[in-house]
């Protein structure tokens, strides 16, 4: 997408981490699920995974990037079918505290030099 056609708030980078998916309530709650990061932004992140939450469902998620563990709490804003048994979820970041975000300034600033097509 280009111009007027994409509607991204910011742009999305690839990143190799691990997630563990945390997600409670009574319909849907599920705290094994894991995946693995395909992007981040400044806005969110996108994973892949088998267990997917349910879209507006909170969501507790634990990344593994480098040799640290970062918890953030999240939004589910899309939920849309892959390959196989997986499912593309978008999570977003306007729960999260700005302690919580702190590793993305890091992340963010090593790789935004290589934006997704």
């Amino acid at each position: 997408m280009t111009g007027e056609d994409n509607r991204r708030r910011a742009p999305r980078v690839r990143i190799a981490a691990m997630a563990a998916i945390e997600t409670k309530g009574t319909l849907n709650a599920n705290n094994q699920a894991l995946g693995s990061v395909r992007n981040v932004s400044r806005t969110g992140i996108g994973l892949e995974t088998g267990q997917p939450p349910m879209v507006g469902q909170g969501v507790v998620l634990r990344i593994a990037y480098g040799d640290d563990l970062h918890e953030l709490k999240t939004r589910t804003t899309r939920v849309v079918p892959g390959k196989g048994n997986f499912y593309e979820v978008g999570l977003d970041w306007t729960s999260c505290s700005g302690t919580e975000l702190a590793f993305l300034d890091e992340v963010l600033r090593a790789v935004e030099k290589q934006p997704l097509a």
